[in-house]
């Protein structure tokens, strides 16, 4: 079963930022302190209407879904950022994260092709069905590749018109997720000599699922020589396990530590977290953002506030106990000897 100390482990040790991480001039460093409140800063992006609907939506033809049209729309938003920061206490900061989930992994044809239900109770479980192999840690799709290459393109696009661009690039460790983002900053960022900084604590729910158990480090590192890793990594994977998996409840908790040591420990106002579908739905929980699906490949811009005073609490997020197997229902198909 996985235990909260497991769970804490992922996000104890603060990244170091490197002297080539670049910080513009017009950005001003948020306060350094341990949030106990977390919540979006609303009429900023359409994604943070409670009316908003994923469906049919392309945020990367509407500016990321920025409501402020006009041509200095970026630079009216970092404006905004900055004086928000500036006015605030001690225990008070804003930070803008783009935060986008991988493009399509192999894990992800597989469910396509088998229904939900039967990768769920079963598929998911295995490491391949004979054609596709998406165990143990899920490489991108040729669609993969294709959607971060238009995350690339719309940042680019994006950027010449002002777009804020980050100061810290942090990635999960899941080779899909790493892939995603030097393919998206690549041009921008990395090879102008910004280092990704690889965190545990941005991985896909923890157990059960072979896509989600990640490789060693020593891979990792020789796949993407550009990155580093936060400090200490293990490497071997010592969280996954093949009969628990982290549930709805415990990954919330999960990215709520994980947001506690980014706002005490990082100063940047503007960041990219590259992860996954359950990593967004938990951000989205611990900030109290509306919920919705984000396709692969996809990216949510929002604005965080975060206080620190003891008198503005977060509704807690409990954690609980950890998943087990699920059963297969009745009518669903998969093969009768299951290993």
């Amino acid at each position: 079963m996985l235990s909260s100390t497991l769970l804490v482990a992922a996000i104890a040790a603060p990244a170091v930022l490197g002297a080539s991480v670049p910080r513009t001039k017009t950005t001003v460093a948020t306060n350094l302190f341990t949030p106990t409140n977390y919540t979006v800063v609303k009429d900023i992006f359409i994604q943070d209407s409670p009316t908003f609907s994923s469906s049919g939506y392309d945020a990367f033809s509407d500016s990321l879904g920025l409501i402020d049209k006009t041509a200095k729309r970026w630079e009216n938003l970092q404006d905004h950022i900055n004086a928000l920061n500036r006015g605030s206490d001690s225990l008070t900061a804003y930070k803008l994260i783009y935060i986008a989930r991988h493009g399509q992994g192999y894990h992800n044809l597989a469910e396509s092709t088998y229904g939900t239900p039967a990768w769920n109770c079963y598929w998911s479980e295995q490491y391949t069905d004979g054609n596709i192999t998406w165990g143990p840690d899920a490489t991108l799709t040729d669609l993969g590749v294709t959607q971060a290459l238009a995350a690339k393109a719309a940042f680019t696009t994006q950027a010449a018109a002002g777009m804020p661009l980050p100061q810290v690039l942090y990635s999960s460790p899941m080779r899909r997720a790493a892939a995603t983002l030097q393919l998206s900053w690549d041009d921008l960022l990395i090879s102008k000599g910004m280092t990704p900084i690889v965190k545990e604590a941005l991985r896909e729910s923890i157990g059960l699922h072979t896509c989600d158990q990640r490789s060693t480090k020593s891979v990792i590192a020789s796949t993407f020589p550009t990155f580093s890793f936060e400090a200490p990594f293990s490497e071997h994977d010592e969280l996954w396990g093949p009969d628990y998996q982290e549930s709805n409840g415990q990954q919330p908790l999960r990215l709520q530590q994980f947001l506690n040591w980014l706002f005490a420990t990082d100063s940047s106002s503007i960041i990219s977290i590259t992860a996954h579908s359950g990593v967004i739905n938990s951000f989205f929980k611990a900030i109290g953002h509306n919920a919705f699906s984000v396709q692969t490949g996809g990216v949510v811009p929002v604005l965080i506030k975060a206080v620190g005073h003891a008198s503005a609490t977060n509704t807690a997020i409990i954690g609980g106990p950890s998943a087990t197997k699920p059963t297969c229902a009745a009518g669903v198909v998969v093969p009768t000897a299951r290993g």
